[in-house]
């Protein structure tokens, strides 16, 4: 309804000049004489046919006027020879006086299927269809605007002005109220109308035809949500039948014909294609109803093809538009009912817009029919924004509901994402403590079996020995300081856990030198830098240190050697730490992982082992000459499998 009084508001500005304007020249012309010419033809002549016009039979009407029509006419209708009618319209005497000013007349509307000219002082100054326009799709829906022939100053103005319409037998025609007056003041009404009545129509239905544009664009990605497709169909139908409101006098780019049936059916398709978008947005179906309503359409579209075999599209109109009232009918009561229950803001808006579609579609078929005043504007075009308002509606709630749907997600994903963390945390907290203390209770262990078998292992015998009277103070003083030895090789394990090969070697040189020293052996120090070692803990660091302790207490017992030499060197992804000695050679036990015959002694055994444990390789080497042997241990440079 809101539409309906907009409109109605720029109506009366457009059509009522003379109410804002009284104290000016320009004067609506509300009377006029009728005139028919039988026998004229389509074409208008360059001056008034006085002799064919009976003067005598002019009949005074009131405009607007109309001449009666009715809904169809027989084919051969379209070739007959026209009804010609002429209408009179006074001039007012203060538009005669001279003057010099340029005049116009300004009709805001004429309708019939045919065409009309005006005459100025018995001359020919304006007609429509000139430039070849269709007579059927012309121009009745634009303002007809006529500037009158320029006076000069001192010359009267015009005395009379004829216009005449020729119009298809039984079709009758219509003239709203004219104006007459200077070029000024009714060019702003003449522009103010022209742009409502035409040139906004053009702008509503190509928004209306870019965004099902949009929406078609929006389908072709997201196939699933056919009320795109059925905006767009609705978009392009609406386009097709409102093209004829913005007619000019120029020629069609179709077919006569064919752009009449394209402008008849599409209304029909234009209402079944909105009831499907409105169902199909609310997420409902009407199965039957649909498919009836489809075929009905189509077999519509198919009868009034413009084919030679079919019949005429006039005598089908009665067809087309009883089927273009009932698509209506069936839009607006179902459809309407199902957008109103949906409750939501562009449902309201909907049923509302559909609603309009009655009063707009009773007003333009009374306008069409003559029964209304020639003044009034066909409303049914405009409903296109309440689509268009509709349209934006959607896509506005969806757009903010996907921003919010986003926001929600995203608080969701961060809520989750900090107890996640907050879960991880702890988790690492618990992991991390419990690491620790399995880190504590492994080197608690590692401690423990180490004083166990070392210094443990080395008081216990010094204990045994004394208890049996079997240990001097110098063995007692031996196994000390080898238990201090062990002690501080455990001590030097924990301290140089950081990788460093070359630390360790260093502690270790630094703990036995004096010994080896006491000994009357000579220690030579050939290392060199190495890549460090990643999986050095304190327990392998002190499994290379046993290791090799074990190797020098054996040269100290058994070999005899004078001197002894500690060496370092990469090889073939190992790091190798050689010590050698001048003693006897001796060939070591069996090549580690082969068996052997020679049964090993505890410290041997003990090489062994460590060695396994931290995935090293060893090997004794005894020289080919009277003396001298070479201990290799190899270490990997990656982190072994244990």
């Amino acid at each position: 309804m809101a539409l309906v009084l907009w409109l109605a508001l720029w109506l009366l500005l457009a059509v009522a000049p003379a109410q804002a304007h009284a104290e000016q020249r320009h004067l609506r012309i509300g009377e006029s004489v009728l005139f028919q010419q039988p026998g004229a033809g389509w074409e208008a002549p360059a001056t008034v046919p006085r002799d064919d016009l009976d003067v005598t039979a002019g009949e005074s009407v009131a405009l607007p006027h109309a001449r009666p029509r009715s809904i169809a006419e027989p084919g051969e209708s379209l070739a007959a020879q026209p009804q010609v009618v002429w209408y009179r319209l006074p001039v007012p005497d203060a538009l005669q006086a001279p003057g010099g000013t340029a005049l116009a007349l300004y009709l805001p509307r004429w309708q019939t299927i045919g065409n009309v000219a005006v005459y100025v002082d018995g001359r020919l100054v304006h007609g429509t269809g000139e430039q070849g326009g269709s007579r059927v799709w012309n121009s009745f829906n634009r303002p007809l605007w006529v500037q009158l022939p320029a006076m000069a100053p001192d010359t009267p103005g015009p005395r009379e002005v004829l216009l005449r319409m020729a119009s298809q037998p039984g079709v009758g025609g219509a003239l709203s109220a004219a104006w007459m007056g200077p070029v000024p003041e009714l060019l702003p009404s003449y522009r103010l109308r022209t742009w409502m009545q035409v040139d906004l129509l053009a702008i509503v239905s190509a928004v209306y035809l870019a965004l099902g544009l949009m929406a078609l664009a929006v389908w072709c990605v997201r196939r699933h949500d056919t009320p795109y497709l059925l905006f767009f169909a609705a978009s392009l139908a609406h386009g097709l039948r409102t093209v004829h409101f913005t007619l000019g006098d120029l020629p069609l780019l179709l077919p006569e014909a064919w752009f009449g049936w394209l402008t008849l059916n599409a209304l029909g398709w234009s209402m079944v294609f909105i009831y499907l978008f409105i169902l199909r947005i609310h997420g409902q179906r009407r199965p039957r109803l649909e498919r009836g309503m489809a075929v009905l359409q189509s077999l519509t579209s198919v009868a009034t093809l413009p084919l030679p075999w079919l019949l005429q599209v006039d005598a089908m109109l009665p067809l087309a538009t009883a089927v273009a009232l009932l698509m209506l009918a069936v839009a607006v009561v179902s459809g309407s009912r199902v957008a109103w229950s949906a409750g939501t803001l562009e449902g309201r808006l909907l049923a509302v817009w559909m609603l309009l579609f009655i009063p707009t579609g009773v007003h333009d078929l009374l306008l069409q029919n003559y029964v209304l005043d020639m003044g009034h504007a066909y409303l049914a075009p405009y409903t296109s924004i309440g689509a268009l308002a509709t349209f934006l509606a959607i896509g506005y709630r969806k757009y903010v509901g996907a921003i919010r749907a986003v926001e929600v997600a995203n608080a969701e994903l961060e809520r989750r994402l900090s107890q996640r963390e907050a879960e991880l945390a702890a988790s690492y907290q618990q992991l991390s403590a419990l690491e620790r203390q399995q880190t504590l209770d492994a080197e608690r262990r590692r401690l423990m079996q180490e004083m166990h078998d070392g210094i443990g292992s080395s008081l216990l015998s010094a204990l045994r020995m004394a208890q049996e009277s079997q240990l001097t103070e110098a063995d007692m003083a031996r196994v000390l300081t080898e238990c201090i030895e062990d002690l501080k090789l455990s001590i030097d394990s924990l301290e140089h856990a950081d990788t460093d090969l070359l630390g360790l070697l260093a502690a270790l040189r630094f703990r036995l030198g004096p010994r080896l020293q006491a000994a009357g052996l000579a220690l030579h120090w050939r290392v060199e830098d190495v890549p460090p070692l990643p999986w050095l803990d304190p327990q392998s660091a002190l499994h290379i240190l046993r290791i090799l302790q074990e190797v020098l207490t054996n040269i100290v017992k058994h070999s005899g050697a004078r001197t002894i030499e500690i060496a370092t060197g990469t090889q073939a992804g190992f790091v190798v730490v050689w010590v050698r000695d001048d003693g006897t050679p001796y060939a070591g036990p069996a090549p580690q992982g082969q068996p052997s015959e020679r049964s090993l002694g505890k410290g041997l055994a003990n090489v062994r082992s460590r060695a396994l444990a931290i995935g090293a390789e060893y090997s004794w080497q005894a020289a080919s000459g009277p003396q001298g042997n070479t201990f290799g241990l190899s270490l990997p440079l990656r982190a072994p499998v244990r």
